[in-house]
């Protein structure tokens, strides 16, 4: 099952992508439209169908890991369409600018680092580094096809594509053997860094991997039982059509497991957090103008163009005045 996220007037609405062609279809009016034709009345199944379907992905996993009610609407929408009970105004249109990231706004964000080999055409390491790592700001989420910022202060932007893993359950201290079950489904994850900014700061990358946008997500949320295999799919990313990265997650040197055993030593992640594992060879610096696109198997495809930031994005705003 996939879910995205679709921006309205109303506000962030979780969706399923995949089912009518060229349509998002709301989740929860879905559900109050599915009550409705079992007998409930409109007046009843709507205010339901806010309770019981929570509005971004964190809030639905914390409420319902295995995610029941929603798969059940899932599996009811395509006979709805066939019958006519599934009606206009449960839907959406799919305008690619109207997407945002499909994992909300998760409490923690963690990126991996130098989980993948530098160069193909240098030997493999004889044993894996330690496993490193970093904390993302979940204000840097963009959606897939949002515009990538180019921060005025950098000159040197990096975009990586990663496999990105959603947690479906709090989870802390997590042994490897049984690591995968807290696993709720992936991201493509488009991790963005200023390196000149981080090379600034003493190497520390808060900062220069914080930005506005730096953190690309999408275009939809797939569930675990989807990918039987996430340590065999291919990753690819190019830049104004110049093929740049071809992976495959089976490059990693420490697997999903091992992560989430060694992070979970140190942090509890919570319902719809979020680790990146790294990001295959290839990468490099990117500019204002280019066009960037990335895709990883069976996860959807990501476009953004990368666009200069005003050197003072934000002005300051006087409120009130003197008395």
């Amino acid at each position: 099952m996939k879910l995205a996220i679709r921006r309205t007037y109303l506000g962030d609405r979780l969706c399923f992508p995949d089912v009518v062609e060229g349509r998002l279809v709301d989740v929860q009016a879905a559900y109050a439209r599915m009550l409705e034709t079992r007998g409930s009345h409109r007046d009843d199944a709507i205010p339901r169908s806010r309770r019981e379907v929570a509005e971004t992905l964190p809030a639905l996993l914390q409420t319902d890991p295995e995610l029941g009610i929603v798969r059940a609407v899932h599996e009811w929408v395509p006979a709805a369409i066939g019958t006519g009970d599934l009606t206009d105004d449960c839907t959406w249109s799919a305008e690619k600018v109207m997407f945002g990231p499909p994992i909300g706004r998760p409490h923690t964000i963690w990126g991996m680092t130098a989980n993948y080999p530098r160069d193909r055409q240098a030997p493999p390491p004889s044993t894996p580094g330690r496993l490193q790592g970093f904390l993302k700001a979940p204000g840097a989420l963009a959606g897939p096809y949002d515009d990538l910022r180019y921060p005025s202060i950098s000159q040197r932007v990096d975009p990586e594509l990663e496999l990105g893993v959603v947690i479906g359950r709090r989870s802390r201290g997590l042994e490897r053997e049984t690591a995968m079950a807290a696993v709720a489904g992936y991201v493509a994850f488009v991790d963005v860094g200023a390196r000149d900014v981080s090379e600034l700061d003493n190497r520390r990358m808060d900062r220069g991997k914080g930005f506005d946008t730096f953190g690309i997500v999408g275009p939809w949320f797939v569930t675990a039982d989807e990918i039987p295999d996430p340590h065999a799919l291919a990753v690819r990313f190019w830049v104004n059509g110049e093929l740049r990265q071809d992976g495959s997650t089976s490059e990693m040197f420490h697997d999903i497991p091992e992560q989430l055993s060694w992070l979970t030593e140190a942090l509890t992640l919570a319902p719809g957090d979020v680790v990146s594992t790294g990001t295959p060879p290839g990468v490099r610096s990117v500019s204002p103008g280019d066009q960037i696109r990335g895709e990883i198997e069976k996860m959807g495809v990501v476009e953004n163009v990368v666009v200069a930031e005003p050197s003072t994005p934000y002005a300051p705003v006087a409120i009130g005045g003197p008395l």
